[in-house]
């Protein structure tokens, strides 16, 4: 009986001992979160690869773009539960697709377009440019206030150099761009 519960003891420290070493090397990807177990809730590693105004971070090894960090605490265990989105944020941060203008331009409910831009008429026979650029140099005098998918947004309409420029969003949380030539 002495040598089982000798046994069973030295089975569980061996286990408790293998738990302890591999604690800091677990990370789970849930789909939604990734999260990490570590002895000091560092999550460095992770915070780097900043997007424009450091909403996401992106991670090399997932392939994905973190966008909040929770530390949760247990005694001397800590996890670090991190919410993603999938890929490189930062290669579209500003990217307006084509058929955003095509949505907007069909089931767009206008609250506000105090200069009457027609946007068909001014992008009429012009080629979009879809890139991840952010122009610069709106002044903010050419908008369309409007409702669209349930959301309400506005719209900057200006020009740089040859290119007739849409901006969707405030200038200050984080705009998408498309272009015409």
């Amino acid at each position: 009986m002495k040598k089982k519960l000798i046994v069973i003891f030295g089975i569980i420290l061996i286990l408790i001992t293998v738990f302890l070493i591999a604690y800091p090397h677990i990370e789970i990807k849930t789909g939604e979160k990734l999260i990490i177990c570590n002895y000091n809730g560092d999550f460095s590693k992770y915070d780097k690869n900043h997007s424009y105004n450091e909403l996401f971070c992106y991670d090399e090894k997932y392939d994905i773009s973190i966008n909040s960090f929770d530390v949760k605490k247990f005694l001397f265990f800590y996890t670090v539960h991190m919410e993603y989105i999938e890929g490189d944020f930062r290669e579209t941060q500003f990217t307006l697709p084509e058929s955003y203008i095509e949505n907007f331009l069909k089931n767009a409910e206008i609250e506000d377009n105090e200069n009457n831009i027609d946007l068909a008429e001014l992008i009429k026979g012009k080629t979009a440019v879809v890139g991840n650029t952010r122009y610069l140099g709106n002044e903010y005098d050419n908008g369309i206030f409007y409702k669209l998918d349930g959301r309400y947004e506005e719209m900057w309409i200006f020009y740089d150099e040859d290119l007739l420029i849409i901006q969707v969003g405030s200038p200050d949380e984080l705009p998408k761009f498309i272009a015409y030539k």
